[in-house]
């Protein structure tokens, strides 16, 4: 097989960095594989992309060491146009991606540019768009999208080009469980039809699992690992693991028995093939419901909510949020989620119908006066983050409000410290991951102390360690008397942290009841392009009982 992309010997550091964000890198590509990146965040994931595509070191100033080819080409010495020719990249967030006002305007934008002919470039707009789904809002303005919708244009706009290799750093963080599996199953399809090579960096293992032809896990700059998916995830060596090998591992171990070495389950079928029948115990321990009673913090009656350029976002909502619930909203893409989160903070007004905070309709409440009582962390933090440093920006809003300097200084310590931000408090917020921004971003909001917490897909472009990191900052907020709302695709942390669940479609409310019972619902879940954890699918095969964690399955399994 042909050589895709030959990596030798590669250290990395930027030019304002004493560190290396990259040390003795070697790898090969083939043409044709499906290569899948793995690492906590900061590993150097998305430096590696920017090396392999030749943006490194042609368009980013730093120091580099070893060699990198792409088809036989050094990087060094090529152009970063001539590289490509061969090799297209999608970005992690799409929004530094657009440059134009309509979807199919986007998609047409690198063709353009490589002269393709009219009849030719309609026929791969087109093909392109239909391959993710997005042909229907091929007139739509990219930014009026909702994240997921972004991501999948973005992803249209490499598939369109036709590049020998595509480099996708995150490409599916936003985008909802059937997307996710929509996006990794085409480009499978054209890894196997037109010998593709695909390079994806992702937190979503489970999904790797399935399609990669092999995994590279990277830590600290350095690869730790290298395999296919069934080597990576055989002792872990600190690799995250799909949950019902982790389940697997779990089992073993309660029977004392040694760990596989010849390779471990990564999907339901796979645990299903290997245990084969077995019969619940400890049936009790699943079920622990509890009524809510508490009083009303946020209420929507019959809200509509139409955007000027004609869109009906909302459509009919009533819905009321408790003091001190975990709420989980979620919902395929552009079903409403964000548009209902910002009715709720008053950020928008409903074009029908009432919403209430502490029982104050919105329309009369003074926006300033909502972030002592209610805090709202955006989907993508970078549309709230303006100040030079981490300090800077969550003192701003405080100095605006009037406090003295003792105690800004003690609240912003506070919450920088509950983040894990701490220690880089005086850095620019741009230097900053996109994982620690997200962080920077609820510190923002935990500066002011509101009752309720609104939160907007809080573990986008994070690990497995830092989402849970996050989340179980919002179960201790919650635990301590606060509310709080999450919108998320990742159904993992939805069955273990939310109490209750609300399922958003069309912009309309088709489920809301206390997570066990959504989450266990399987056909209502596929309907709307959902799909449960592996370890509640899992369960429900086996027993009819929905188990929402590895633990809560363990103890149906193993006495």
């Amino acid at each position: 097989m042909t050589c895709a992309v030959k990596v030798k010997n590669l250290w990395w550091k930027y030019e304002a960095s004493r560190n290396w964000v990259l040390k003795e890198i070697s790898i090969e590509v083939k043409q044709g594989e499906f290569i899948g990146i793995i690492g906590p965040s900061g590993a150097g994931k998305t430096t590696l992309c920017l090396c392999i595509a030749g943006i490194i070191p042609n368009a980013i100033k730093g120091t580099m060491r070893g060699k990198v080819k792409v088809f036989g080409k050094d990087t060094k010495t090529s152009s970063l146009s001539e590289i490509m020719k061969s090799v297209g990249i999608v970005f992690q967030d799409p929004d530094i991606q657009f440059v134009t006002m309509r979807v199919m305007d986007e998609v047409a934008f690198t063709l353009e540019n490589l002269g393709v002919p009219r009849d030719e470039m309609i026929k791969k707009i087109n093909r392109a768009l239909t391959l993710v789904g997005m042909k229907n809002l091929k007139f739509k303005n990219p930014l009026e999208l909702s994240g997921g919708q972004k991501q999948r244009v973005a992803i249209a706009s490499m598939i369109a080009r036709q590049p020998k290799i595509m480099i996708l750093d995150e490409p599916t963080s936003d985008l909802d469980p059937q997307g996710k599996q929509e996006v990794y199953s085409v480009l499978h399809k054209l890894k196997d039809k037109e010998n593709l090579t695909v390079i994806l960096v992702s937190h979503d293992i489970e999904e790797l699992a399935k399609y990669a032809d092999r995994i590279i896990f990277i830590k600290e700059g350095k690869i730790v690992k290298t395999g296919s998916p069934k080597e990576i995830f055989t002792d872990s060596d600190g690799v995250p693991l799909p949950q019902v090998t982790e389940l697997y591992y779990k089992m073993l171990k309660a029977k004392g028995a040694n760990f596989c070495k010849n390779g471990v389950p990564l999907t339901v079928e796979d645990l299903l093939a290997l245990i084969g029948r077995v019969k619940a115990k400890n049936l009790r321990s699943v079920y622990n419901a509890d009524v809510d009673v508490r009083e009303t913090v946020i209420s929507l009656e019959k809200v509509f909510y139409r955007y000027p350029d004609g869109t009906e976002a909302i459509r009919g909502i009533n819905l009321e949020v408790r003091r001190g619930e975990f709420l989980t909203i979620i919902g395929p893409n552009g079903s409403g989620k964000t548009t209902l989160l910002k009715l709720m903070v008053g950020l928008l007004k409903p074009t029908r119908g009432t919403v209430k905070l502490f029982g104050v309709d919105t329309r009369k409440v003074n926006i300033s006066d909502v972030a002592f009582k209610v805090g709202f962390v955006y989907q993508n933090p970078d549309h709230q983050l303006f100040c030079n440093t981490v300090y800077e920006e969550c003192a701003y809003a405080l100095r605006n409000a009037n406090f003295d300097e003792q105690e800004i200084q003690k609240r912003i310590e506070e919450a920088l410290r509950s983040v894990g931000l701490l220690e880089v408090k005086n850095t620019p917020p741009y230097f900053l991951s996109k994982g620690e921004r997200q962080r920077l971003a609820v510190a923002t909001v935990l500066v002011m102390k509101p009752e309720v917490i609104i939160v907007d897909e809080p573990t986008t472009g994070q690990d497995y360690g830092q989402s849970r990191y996050i989340m179980n900052m919002l179960k201790s907020l919650n635990e301590s008397g606060k509310t709080i709302i999450v919108v998320t695709h990742n159904m993992r942390l939805v069955a273990e942290y939310a109490k209750r669940v609300v399922i958003l479609m069309g912009g309309k409310v088709i489920a809301d009841g206390p997570v066990r019972d959504v989450i266990g619902n399987v056909k209502l879940l596929e309907e709307v392009s959902l799909n449960p954890p592996q370890v509640t699918l899992l369960t429900l095969r086996l027993f009819g009982i929905p188990a929402l964690t590895v633990d809560e399955a363990l103890s149906l399994m193993v006495t």
